[in-house]
């Protein structure tokens, strides 16, 4: 894949893998200028919801897998009071970097584990799940947010524009909820929260008319207005959402 739209040289490249493609797409200046500090759906305001249904409380050891810049992880220490551990890909913003599917963390470390829009684009979703079982306490909590997949990504999404909403390696709510629970958690819970990603594509579509201007984007998105048609249109017929999945490790 050929992205361009980075305003200077420094930029890294993207690689191969998912994850890594993501990270370094998330790098680039034009992505975040896109998505702003939070690069998913709801925002801050996500973020304490998710939190507060993972039930974190002041003084947890909290660890935030696939950081990104570092947003969540300082909004669940300020609103909260927890202590968190910020985990990532990209060395940017991180305490600490690495792969979600071999967390350099020992077993029982944490007492509760967040992951905001990134599970499914993890290499092997199944190992990761097992590694965030791994590294909590006995009953510690788990709180993902994520995109949901109901039906085949349209040909438009399945490009540049998909992998900047993360759509590509989603599961379904159900499929998210079995993940979960074979790898070792109790309890799993669904929250629908599709309403969020139609906010955030209605953000970019706004955003986009400026960043034609201030930067020198992939060819992709030179013309972004049927890509953002359809990315409407599968929102709103429910083929594509975002949800809140909790669960907490077996005693």
């Amino acid at each position: 894949m050929s992205l361009t739209g980075h305003s200077t040289p420094s930029s890294p490249p993207i690689a191969d893998s998912t994850a890594a493609c993501c990270a370094g797409l998330y790098e680039l200046d034009v992505t975040r200028f896109l998505l702003g500090d939070i690069f998913h759906p709801g925002g801050v305001e996500l973020t304490r919801k998710l939190g507060g249904l993972a039930l974190l409380h002041r003084g947890a050891h909290v660890l935030d897998v696939a950081s990104g810049c570092g947003t969540t992880a300082a909004e669940l220490a300020r609103h909260f009071g927890c202590r968190v551990v910020s985990f990532d890909y990209s060395p940017v913003g991180a305490d600490v970097r690495g792969d979600a599917g071999a967390l350099p963390f020992a077993a029982g470390r944490f007492d509760a584990l967040v992951c905001e829009c990134a599970l499914c684009t993890f290499d092997d979703m199944e190992l990761s799940a097992r590694e965030m079982v791994r590294v909590l306490r006995p009953g510690g909590r788990l709180g993902i947010s994520d995109m949901v997949l109901n039906e085949t990504v349209p040909e438009l999404l399945q490009g540049l524009f998909g992998r900047v909403l993360c759509i590509a390696g989603a599961h379904s709510g159900d499929g998210y909820m079995e993940l979960l629970a074979n790898a070792g958690f109790q309890n799993v819970r669904h929250y629908d929260v599709s309403h969020t990603l139609l906010e955030m594509i209605t953000t970019i579509e706004k955003r986009l008319r400026s960043a034609q201007s201030l930067f020198e984007l992939p060819e992709e998105l030179e013309d972004p207005g049927p890509m953002l048609k359809t990315a409407k249109e599968f929102v709103m017929s429910g083929g594509v959402g975002y949800g809140l999945f909790v669960a907490r490790k077996t005693r």
